[in-house]
């Protein structure tokens, strides 16, 4: 990375009075408009550790990297390689740093929208890396040059940005989540992946998940969809990230005390 990355950590409340103690980590991936601090900014951070205070939510790590219209992945150029960091660097430094359990079963990654693309890519890349995966909303959709002309103008300027403004030079074949995943066919579950999306969706991602959904099974990897009422903002993405934390929670391993 050009420059330094900054990072959202939220600690459990237990962190400071158990030093020996290790925890699961769950990656968050913001969406297109949102960064680093979106979770404390809309209230889920704390949301969260009042859960686990009051032992309605297990104890883990949330890990928020800052990657505005980034698409989480390496770009066409190699100045950012924001996936390698994200596979690499990051879980190193976060198990280092603070005390996450150095296991598969002990990593999580979730994302809204964008951040959801990059979490379902990101695993599918990397299926040795992450035990659970998950998506609000996730921006699921064809990345060929063609595709690009029924997009909002933000997001061809960030997926162009990111993957290549050259019709003949860019990345985005290799970075398109449905050429990815039809290049796979697991004979072992690498993982777990529920992806949720509200009905309301403006840009019809919930329609997205299911289809997606459904390849994924196919492919060997074990998905539920749940669509909800609800739109493509926080005020539907608050909710379903209450459900996600506990899902998550749910399938984490966690250090015997």
């Amino acid at each position: 990375m050009p420059s330094p990355v900054r990072c959202l950590v939220v600690l459990p409340p237990s962190y400071a009075s158990s030093p020996a103690r290790r925890y699961p980590v769950l990656y968050f991936l913001h969406d297109g408009w949102g960064n680093g601090r979106t979770l404390e900014r809309e209230g889920v951070a704390q949301a969260a550790r009042a859960r686990m205070a009051e032992g309605r939510l297990p104890e883990f790590l949330i890990v928020a990297p800052n990657a505005p219209g980034s698409w989480f992945s390496n770009s066409h150029d190699g100045v950012r390689r924001f996936e390698d960091f994200l596979t690499e660097d990051l879980p190193r430094w976060v198990e280092a740093r603070y005390r996450g359990i150095p296991a598969k079963a002990a990593r999580g990654v979730t994302g809204i929208s964008m951040g959801g693309y990059g979490s379902v890519k990101t695993a599918l890349r990397h299926p040795d890396l992450y035990g659970s995966v998950s998506a609000i909303s996730g921006a699921l959709i064809p990345f060929d040059w063609k595709s690009l002309e029924r997009y909002s103008w933000v997001a061809r300027y960030t997926l162009t940005r990111t993957f290549g403004r050259d019709e003949k030079d860019n990345s985005l074949d290799e970075n398109d989540p449905w050429y990815v995943l039809w290049g796979l066919c697991f004979e072992r579950p690498p993982f777990l992946v529920h992806m949720r999306g509200g009905t309301e969706d403006i840009y019809g991602l919930e329609r997205v998940a299911a289809q997606y959904g459904m390849l994924l099974n196919e492919r060997g990897v074990p998905t539920t969809v749940v669509l909800e009422p609800g739109t493509h903002d926080w005020k539907y993405w608050k909710h379903a990230m209450m459900d996600i934390l506990e899902w998550h929670a749910a399938r984490f391993e966690y250090d015997p005390r």
